[in-house]
């Protein structure tokens, strides 16, 4: 079903990991590093030590961030991943890669020895979704996780959407508590959002 003529976020779900589960695991490893270096060179290059930057990562068809936790840590920069608890997100730092661990739905989880944050530390959160609009909308999996953090009290972070370009689609359904991206990064480059 083309991604213009999907109505629903139901349909849009079922079309794109329908289309994600072809993405070969070379083809996402290439593209992975490609996003990396757009990351680093673009929507990341205005940190400063001490800040606290999210990442994601595990599930198939989403790009692998772990690569940006020596570069982040080689700038005095927190690494953070997400540990769940009680159906919410928890950030955590982690000092490499070894902290991480497959978690629920397959993502990577920081163990419970990294020192938690709350979530008005965060002054980046590297967003995954299945599918992004131009405008800044964006289509989770459907469980709200990145949009209770987003309307939790004191967040300021910068929310930077990652995706792969198929993933860009006209536009995403959108409703009155979905939170939308500041910027989205996809192996060809940064797309700015106006609002």
């Amino acid at each position: 079903m083309p991604a213009d003529l999907i109505a629903s976020k139901a349909d849009l779900r079922r079309a794109m990991r329908e289309h994600l589960r072809t993405v070969s695991e070379a083809s996402m490893m290439s593209t992975s590093e490609r996003i990396h270096d757009h990351l680093i060179t673009n929507a990341l290059s205005g940190l400063r030590s001490g800040m606290a930057v999210a990442l994601f990562g595990g599930i198939q068809g989403e790009p692998d961030l772990r690569s940006l936790v020596p570069w982040l840590k080689g700038r005095g920069v927190h690494p953070v991943f997400f540990a769940f608890t009680d159906d919410r997100l928890v950030p955590r730092i982690v000092d490499d890669a070894h902290s991480l661990t497959r978690g629920l739905f397959g993502v990577w989880m920081p163990d419970d020895r990294c020192p938690s944050l709350a979530f008005s530390e965060l002054d980046y959160v590297l967003v995954p979704g299945l599918a992004f609009d131009r405008q800044g909308g964006r289509l989770g999996r459907g469980r709200g996780y990145f949009d209770r953090l987003f309307d939790s009290p004191g967040v300021r972070a910068q929310r930077i959407g990652v995706c792969l370009e198929c993933q860009v689609v006209p536009a995403v359904p959108m409703e009155p508590h979905d939170a939308r991206m500041h910027q989205l990064i996809t192996e060809q480059g940064v797309i700015r959002i106006v609002h």
